[in-house]
């Protein structure tokens, strides 16, 4: 295909994106943003609609591409189907249904024979070109449209109208090279040099880039979504967890309490999460230049340091070039410090590699999940919602959970992979919420109390606990924060206790493999300041890091995975690049000979002391255990 006989757009450039929803968690494992009608059970009202410009007369097939969410897990018929119009005539296809052995066709008997292996299943869940119809088009401006047919997680990512008879791949690189033949491969748009460039702005991120700001830096803070927060936004809904001003340097913290929200709780209203707060203070900093909805695709290096990242923009999906000193990675995923060429751990060590007690015996690819929050609310008038039957999980009355509100022990992924699994974990909560929800309104012994029940939100960004950790000069270990083992370099203090999660016996026994239940295993701690080399690369020289991705053990991020935890190892952070700056060096040698300039700061604190303080319902009990953050 070229760009003489062939037109492609993407979905989130749609001039109206109507009422659907632009998805960009799973750029880096898919290719791209997309569109996504997330309805909950009700079909979009409002159609995205866009023009596109007809080269030439002729005869140009339809090709859309998307995926069939739910078949990975059900070989019915998938909720997640939408039409493509053009020129306001709807295509006879119903896109979304997945690749399967015979023609693509919504509602098709699968046969007898069907590969149901975890390899097919998830092949016939990938992102694939489907073909729609042949349309006779004149030169000139057409219009293209897309509409929602149920109201549950459709996806389009790109539409291409084409003369030629070539069928595209389904390959990620495929997709890149057809992409860049189509639309071209512009050079990003140079942004700027800094001090400090931040990647990631959940709590880690915003306080290592206030605290920066505050203390003169020029920082750039890249955040993927156009939501401050991360886990504690009003798009996940997590609460807090974690003590702040705590002992040895009880100045740590203030800025957690300048942008956390004052309520405590998962799943709650957007309102609870006071995302306002976090803007506010962002936006107060002149020092900070935020790129907000910017996914960093690529890291640029020079004599083995970073020297500047690309980042592509959500919506447009242009990109921009932004270069500085020193990075640190807030992005959870260590994305950053694995473009870098970072070493990184995922999974469990074994017992014998780090002598922890609490660790198996070999080591496996294990990890704490995911939870998708969501609840739903007794209204005073009835509501009907798709019965999940044909496509849902398979649920009976001894299975269901018959709740209003996901809880902490709602947790899926855990053997999976957390990076390349991420869309198909993230679906996988979302199905839960789902078919728990369709249960109980079509088929609940009980049904009837649930008849003026509303699926009020469903969150689809996913709120994660574990995945890679970059690897430090030093490992912080079970061990470390059991004995405890001080360290000369303590920094911020971490007070959850050793939270480690598994799937429910009896979860696992009804759903093995894809179980979505899941309990804590917890080990006391006292308050244990962390070592300053769990936040730097060890192989990337000007690498910082805060937040779970830190230089921990599996079993010690069971214990620093929190918010406020993490939200005071970001303010370290930027204390730590102000250090660097001043005294033109690299994180490690603020250990080796500045550390006495990083311990005058964090005494001192960053945080405004001015305001009222909101977050003394992080003393509920020593681990804050009540704030719901498991």
């Amino acid at each position: 295909m070229n760009t003489k006989d062939s037109v492609m757009v993407l979905a989130t450039t749609f001039k109206d994106k109507g009422d659907w929803t632009v998805e960009q968690q799973f750029v880096l494992q898919m290719g791209s943003s997309y569109l996504f009608a997330h309805g909950l059970g009700t079909p979009l009202e409002k159609d995205a609609v866009t023009d596109i410009e007809i080269p030439e007369d002729g005869e140009y097939r339809l090709w859309v591409r998307t995926k069939n969410w739910t078949a990975f897990w059900s070989e019915g018929k998938t909720p997640g189907i939408f039409q493509v119009k053009i020129d306001g005539v709807a295509d006879p296809a119903e896109f979304g249904v997945g690749k399967t052995p015979l023609d693509v066709k919504a509602g098709i008997d699968f046969p007898e024979d069907l590969d149901t292996s975890r390899e097919a299943r998830a092949k016939r869940a990938q992102w694939y070109w489907q073909k729609g119809g042949t349309y006779t088009l004149s030169r000139g401006r057409h219009s293209i449209a897309l509409h929602d047919l149920m109201g549950l997680d459709g996806r389009c990512d790109a539409i291409i109208l084409t003369r030629s008879d070539e069928e595209p791949g389904d390959s990620l690189e495929d997709y890149r090279s057809l992409r860049a033949a189509l639309l071209g491969n512009d050079a990003p748009a140079d942004r700027g040099h800094y001090d400090f460039v931040i990647v990631g702005a959940g709590m880690s991120g915003l306080c290592a880039a206030i605290a920066a700001a505050r203390l003169g830096l020029k920082v750039a803070l890249i955040q993927d979504r156009y939501i401050l927060g991360g886990n504690n936004s009003s798009e996940v809904r997590v609460g807090l967890g974690g003590q702040i001003n705590m002992p040895p340097y009880p100045s740590l913290g203030y800025i957690l309490n300048e942008i956390g929200p004052d309520r405590i709780g998962n799943a709650r209203g957007a309102h609870h999460y006071q995302d306002w707060k976090k803007w506010d203070v962002i936006a107060a900093e002149p020092n900070i230049s935020l790129f907000a909805g910017y996914t960093v695709v690529e890291a640029e290096m020079k004599d083995g340091k970073i020297a500047a990242v690309t980042a592509v923009e959500a919506t447009e999906q242009t990109k921009i070039r932004i270069s500085g000193e020193l990075f640190s990675d807030c992005t959870g995923d260590a994305h950053l410090a694995v473009m870098a060429g970072a070493r990184t751990m995922m999974g469990r060590e074994a017992r014998s590699e780090f002598g922890e007690t609490l660790a198996p015996e070999k080591a496996d690819d294990f990890t704490m999940g995911v939870s998708i929050e969501w609840y739903c609310e007794d209204w005073n008038t009835p509501c009907s919602f798709p019965d999940s039957l044909d496509w849902g999980l398979k649920l009976d009355e001894d299975t269901v959970e018959p709740v209003h509100r996901a809880n902490c022990y709602g947790e899926v992924g855990m053997r999976d992979d957390q990076i390349a699994d991420a869309e198909n974990i993230r679906d996988y909560g979302m199905y839960v919420a789902y078919s728990t929800f369709s249960y109980c309104k079509n088929r609940l012994a009980k049904k009837e109390d649930w008849e003026c029940t509303h699926l009020t939100w469903v969150s689809h960004v996913s709120g994660k606990r574990e995945s890679r950790r970059i690897v430090g000069d030093l490992i912080l270990r079970e061990q470390d924060l059991t004995r405890p083992i001080p360290y000369e370099d303590g920094t911020c203090t971490t007070t959850w206790r050793i939270d480690q999660h598994y799937p429910m016996e009896k979860n696992s026994a009804d759903y093995p493999g894809e179980e979505w239940m899941s309990y804590g295993k917890l080990c006391p701690i006292d308050p244990y300041a962390i070592p300053y080399r769990c936040l730097y690369s060890r192989d990337v020289p000007n690498l910082f890091m805060a937040g779970r991705d830190i230089s921990v053990t599996h079993v010690a991020l069971g214990s620093v995975r929190v918010m406020r935890t993490c939200a005071m190892m970001g303010e370290v952070v930027g204390m730590a690049a102000t250090v660097c700056r001043r005294r033109e060096v690299l994180p490690r040698a603020v250990y080796t000979d500045w550390f006495q300039d990083l311990v005058e700061l964090m005494k001192k604190g960053t945080g405004r002391t001015d305001v009222p303080y909101t977050q003394f319902y992080h003393q509920v009990d020593r681990t804050g255990h009540q704030a719901e953050d498991r």
